[in-house]
This record gives C-alpha cells, structure tokens and sequence, in this order.
C-alpha cells in the first residue's frame, strides 16, 4: 500500500464518531461515508463533504461499489453482516465499552457496576462474525470511582476510547508499512455475552432482604441520567405503587428495623431498613419520569410504614 492514502467508512450513532472521525481526517485518512442516522452525525459528515448513508438506506450495497480499507464501527450496537465484514481489503474494527472477553455484548458498563468491579476497561478490536470476539489491538483499563454510575462510566469510557484511538491509528499507520498490526487473542473461555434482552434480577425493584450496599449499587448502575435507559430503572413500590430511585446511599452505622420498614420521612429524602444496615433515599421520580420531592411523601409516609417486600418466587 505505500503511502496511499487508506480509505475507511465510519458507522455509528453516537458523537464519539464525530470525535474518531476527526482524528482519522487529521492522521490522513480518506473518509469515504459515514453511516448513521443520527441528524448531529450526518451534519458533521456534511460538513466535512462526506456522503452520508442512513442506516434505513441499503449501504451495505454502496459500500461494495468501491474497495476501501478499513471499517470502522463506533457506537454501532449491531452485528455486522458477514458480507459486510468481507468488504474492508484490510479489516473491521469496533469500539466496545467494556474489558474483554468478560464484559462482551450490550449494556456492559451497567452489568460491571451490578457486579461491584473495581477495574474497567474499553477495547478496540477486530470484528468477527461472532459478538466481540476479534483480537483486540488497543486496550485501556482504569479503577472504577467510589459512587461510579452507569452514566459517568460511560462518560469515562468515551474518553479513554478518544485517548487510545491515536495508538490505534499509529499501528494502522504501521501496518499500511507491512508492519504487523499488535493482534491480542482473547481468551474466549473466560468470556461473559450480555445480550440486548437481558435485564437485572426483578426488574430493578429493589429487594429490602439485601444489604443497602448493594442496593445502592444497583442504583447507581441503573443510572443513565438523562439518556435513555436500556436495562431498567431501579425501583421501590408500596401497595403495587412504583417510583423510580434516581439516588440513593447505604448509611453507617447500622440501622434497626425490618427490610422495607421506613426509618425516617424528610426533605431530604427516606431512611429504609434493609437486611443489612439502610439505604438512604434521596431522588425519586414517577414512572413517567417526573421528579417526586421526597418532602412531597411526607403525611402520605410514616416511619413504621413498610414498602413491599419481594418474595423468593419473585427473585426467579
């Protein structure tokens, strides 16, 4: 290849494309289109004079009408079509948000924080047919923060994706040399899928038999802020009423009382007993998204009253 100029597509939905796609502009690559649907995406791409595809469009034909190099799939939450895959002359490479092989599939940030991981990581590899199981070519991995939620989390991987993709263009640069790119098999017998459908233990309803630790947890890794949620929200009912917890913390020491049973009502939020010590309540919301001031639930609670208690049937 020389010192041609390699020519890449992008596909993708979220604005880290927009950030890699300028970094690839500035390393000298040819940008041939962008696919994505995304209206800030497509405006960009416009922008910079470079076809846009719609993901509704068929561009999966238009990108085999002339050879190109490399795919690159950022925030693209789809498989690839093995066709498609046969396309690039040199490789597909994909971003994910998670360390593989053990958070490989969806929503990765979110099952990490359900499970009390105190590192992280992002990677970016090749694509194969099968969901996230290509070598991985550039990794970054990071301690998770005390109080990490799904949304900063996130945030953390976006930026160390635009930190590493630099080295990531400098081993394309090698390799447009002859020179190997760094190829990472991954150990595919350590490795965990989590599939679009898959959804926390009861919905996100907290459970008051476990520890306000770990229902704290759950609610910081339900957090999406305000993006759209795509697991589920953390959730507390009273007599088959729901509202969502959009914050909540364990208390030291620990707090007497039976799981579900209110400890204190005030402005700043509800005191719950759980099995092990409480959780503090502290921003709530209705179902429709609305938020409901924890004063608003004072004279409607009392300390004694008791939020529904799942059964073990419930947990399954």
């Amino acid at each position: 290849m020389g010192h041609e100029r390699q020519r890449s597509h992008l596909i993708g939905s979220d604005s880290l494309l927009v950030e890699c796609g300028e970094l690839l502009l500035a390393a000298g690559h040819a940008l041939v289109s962008v696919v994505s649907s995304t209206p800030r995406i497509a405006t960009w791409a416009a922008s910079k004079g470079i076809l846009v595809h719609g993901l509704e469009s068929d561009w999966r034909t238009a990108l085999a009408k002339e050879p190109f190099d490399w795919l690159f799939a950022i925030t693209y939450l789809e498989l690839l079509p093995r066709a498609v895959l046969e396309l690039p002359r040199r490789g597909a490479i994909n971003f994910h948000d998670g360390p593989l092989p053990r958070y490989a599939g969806l929503n990765a940030p979110v099952w990490a924080l359900m499970a009390g991981e105190r590192e992280y990581g992002i990677a970016w590899h090749l694509v194969e047919p099968d969901v996230d199981t290509g070598d991985v070519l550039v990794r970054r991995q990071f301690e998770i923060a005390p109080g990490e939620t799904a949304l900063s989390l996130n945030t953390r991987c976006f930026e160390a994706a635009i930190d590493s993709f630099g080295e990531l263009l400098e081993h394309l640069a090698a390799d447009a040399l002859g020179v190997a790119l760094p190829r990472a098999p991954q150990d595919l017998a350590h490795r965990t899928v989590f599939k679009r459908s898959d959804r926390p233990a009861t919905l996100g309803l907290l459970d008051w038999r476990a520890d306000a630790a770990d229902l704290a947890r759950l609610v910081r890794a339900l957090d999406h802020g305000r993006y759209p949620n795509p697991v589920a929200a953390a959730k507390i009912a009273r007599a088959g009423k729901a509202l969502i917890v959009r914050a909540a913390r364990d208390l030291d020491p620990p707090r007497a009382g039976a799981p579900g049973e209110v400890l204190e009502v005030g402005p700043a939020g509800l005191v719950i007993a759980c099995g092990q010590r409480a959780l503090a309540i502290t921003a709530l919301a209705d179902l429709a998204g609305t938020a409901v001031a924890p004063a608003d639930l004072m004279g409607r609670l009392s300390p004694g009253d008791v939020f529904d208690v799942l059964d073990a049937a419930a947990q399954t």
